[in-house]
């Protein structure tokens, strides 16, 4: 199988300047799709002594069962979920140039006011079938860990999409759709059968096969059972015999769904490795590209080969929660202008790189202008 290696920022000048062709293009058709399935209120606590998940781990074993304290900043709430941030991320990226229409766990029975705020102007409509779900994100300078309450995300299952929606205005979605952004798997027990029928339902219609874009992000997993995971993978595959699918793991999620088939690549970060897990996946899961974004570049595994591009490395963000769904974004929208995979990792890990620092999602001027920073060695940690 082919394999290409980026290492830097310095090979990268045929794909920018591919990008920035791509981007230049008049008369491009505004792109049309159907994001879900989840909803969150995320409270955001800075931590700030010990403010690193390394330092973090050990001060909370050695305190149990006695108890400690830890100084933060709670920084208040904001609308949550990857598929409203991957949304959100979507309509900036296209300077909302997009037709975006979001099906999730907005409120009920009527879309709360933080999510008409921070998507009403973004989308053409939002529908909502159950109340959001809610985390406590604790965010270091490392990473972030995510304090749950899942409790509504049973709510979000196909009967219930029916009876918000209907059957008929699903399929005039389907219709017109070029893309499916589905995302938050591990959280949403019953979203496998919105997947599926989604995806039915679109050939029934008389779709051409592999012609809409079928993202899915399954989001952190680990609390999903054995079976659960086989039945994803059976999934994926059913998907693919008709759309053109993409699925997209942090390194992570990679390390654990590669054991699933006795793949050990746990520890193992550097981008050779990452593409060689890559590509060990997409043997086993019948995608058709198979991402993986660790926080420093990304992987794919395709009919291509196997890619490996360097992202602009943040080392300490303004913001983590989000990067991804920013990734996904950066992900969506390059399949859509038709670039290949290494096209589509730079753009995602642009996307990302851009957020993490500034806290907003770049519009396609402000990705070359990035990408400009990032090769002339001027690009700032904040922006």
């Amino acid at each position: 199988m082919k394999s290409t290696i980026y290492s830097d920022v310095s090979e990268l000048t045929d794909l920018i300047n591919g990008m920035a062709r791509s981007f230049s293009q008049s008369n491009v058709p505004v792109p049309s799709g159907i994001c879900g399935f989840d909803g969150f209120i995320d409270t955001f606590i800075r931590m700030e002594s010990p403010e690193s998940m390394a330092a973090f781990g050990p001060k909370v074993a050695e305190a149990a069962g006695i108890a400690a304290s830890y100084t933060s900043q709670h920084q208040g709430d904001k609308f949550g979920g990857n598929g409203p941030l991957l949304t959100a991320a979507l309509s900036d990226l296209h300077q909302a140039e997009i037709d975006l229409h979001y099906i999730g766990a907005l409120g009920d029975p009527e879309v709360l006011p933080i999510y008409q705020q921070a998507l009403g102007a973004k989308t053409t409509q939002l529908y909502t079938l159950a109340q959001p779900a809610h985390s406590d994100c604790l965010e270091f300078t490392d990473g972030k860990v995510m304090l749950c309450d899942l409790r509504t995300c049973s709510d979000i299952t196909w009967e219930r999409l029916i009876e918000r929606v209907g059957l008929e205005r699903i399929d005039q979605l389907l219709l017109a759709a070029d893309f499916v952004a589905a995302v938050n798997w591990g959280k949403l027990p019953y979203v496998g059968g919105i997947w599926k029928q989604l995806a039915l339902r679109h050939q029934a219609l008389g779709r051409p096969a592999k012609q809409l874009v079928f993202f899915m992000d399954l989001a952190e997993f680990e609390q999903r059972p054995a079976q659960d995971r086989e039945d994803l993978i059976r999934l994926v595959a059913e998907i693919s015999q008709h759309c053109r699918t993409m699925l997209s793991l942090n390194l992570k999620e990679a390390w654990q769904l590669a054991e699933s088939f006795g793949g050990e690549f746990r520890g193992q970060k550097a981008p050779a490795q990452v593409a060689e897990l890559a590509g060990f996946l997409r043997t086993n899961v019948a995608a058709d590209r198979i991402i993986i974004h660790p926080n420093d570049g990304a992987a794919c595994a395709s009919a291509e080969g196997l890619s490996y591009v360097p992202g602009p490395y943040c080392r300490e963000p303004l913001i983590s929660t989000g990067a991804g769904d920013n990734f996904g974004a950066g992900c969506i929208a390059a399949a859509l202008m038709g670039l290949d995979d290494a096209g589509m990792l730079l753009l995602g890990n642009c996307t990302s790189g851009y957020f993490v620092r500034s806290g907003k999602t770049p519009g396609k001027a402000q990705v070359i202008n990035f990408l400009k920073a990032w090769q002339d060695g001027s690009l700032q940690e904040r922006l």
